[in-house]
């Protein structure tokens, strides 16, 4: 439990974060395609950030693609840690390296420095069959299982808009969709990104989900209780758990109070899930954040 969890993300990627973290003077002339693959490359920065307890990059001569945006690079660095690859002894100026974008490089590197990796759009098709498997968290596992669940639960809806339209939220994760909901524009978008990974909360979440998954009832009642949350946002009355009592002795009279035996343990974990959920629910939720977010409408979303 609480092992340190790494990961190392493409100079690739940071540069697409930059060109949308920076200002909108800088994305805004992206067209559509452009845009989605620096949301992609924004998505691994998120992910990468709030979901690993250190994020590396390599300082391989291409981070000054992604550091020449000042204000994101300054704030970036603050959870970033340069790697120097040079004991690994990669050319990565040879024609073999720029024949597969860099791909089997980054593949070598991750193994060596024992990191999951997150590699930009641009080589992620590529580098799939190659690619070695992420070390999942328990809460890893949860977003994914919840994710199922509602695409399960999406398939019995009738109506064909509202089908799409929660299935176009799949397009990013549920973190990166969690990330852009509680922004209300690009400009305040680093700073939740920051201030999510600053305050510790992502970590907390993954640490106290481990420990419930580490006993059988308590998995299954967490299990339960998340899959509640989901139906409920498909139409199904929420069941709610009978309260326990506690009789409290006041000079000669007995009180008794009523409360719920786990309102105070779900509150650091089951509310932020519903919000996720709440999210991935939404039909076209995922769109309307991105056009709230960066003022811009992606016609395939």
């Amino acid at each position: 439990m609480n092992n340190i969890r790494k990961s190392l993300i493409d100079n690739w990627s940071l540069e697409h974060a930059g060109i949308l973290l920076e200002n909108r003077e800088v994305y805004q002339p992206l067209n559509e395609q452009q845009f989605i693959t620096s949301l992609g490359g924004l998505s691994n920065y998120i992910n990468s950030l709030l979901l690993y307890d250190e994020t590396n990059f390599l300082a391989n001569g291409f981070e000054v693609d992604w550091r020449k945006f000042e204000w994101f690079q300054q704030n970036a660095l603050l959870f970033l840690t340069s790697v120097n690859p040079d004991s690994l002894d990669i050319d990565w100026n040879s024609e073999a390296s720029y024949s597969d974008n860099g791909i089997k490089n980054y593949l070598f590197s991750a193994s060596q420095y024992e990191t999951d990796l997150f590699v930009c759009p641009e080589r992620a098709d590529k580098i799939l069959a190659e690619r070695k498997n992420f070390s999942s968290s328990p809460l890893d596992k949860t977003l994914d299982k919840i994710d199922e669940k509602i695409k399960k639960e999406n398939e019995s809806v009738w109506y064909d808009n509202l089908q799409i339209g929660i299935e176009n939220n799949f397009m990013f994760p549920s973190l990166t969709h969690y990330v852009l909901s509680q922004a209300s524009s690009s400009e305040d978008l680093l700073t939740v990104i920051i201030q999510l990974k600053d305050s510790g909360k992502i970590k907390s979440l993954r640490n106290r989900i481990e420990e419930i998954s580490s006993n059988t009832k308590t998995a299954l009642k967490f299990q339960r209780e998340v899959e509640r949350m989901i139906k409920n946002q498909f139409g199904e009355p929420a069941k709610i758990d009978k309260p326990w009592s506690i009789k409290i002795p006041i000079l000669f009279l007995t009180l008794t109070k009523s409360f719920s035996f786990d309102f105070f343990i779900r509150q650091q974990y089951l509310l932020f899930l519903k919000d996720i959920i709440t999210c991935r629910t939404e039909a076209n939720g995922l769109a309307k954040d991105v056009q709230r977010v960066f003022g811009k409408k992606i016609l395939n979303l």
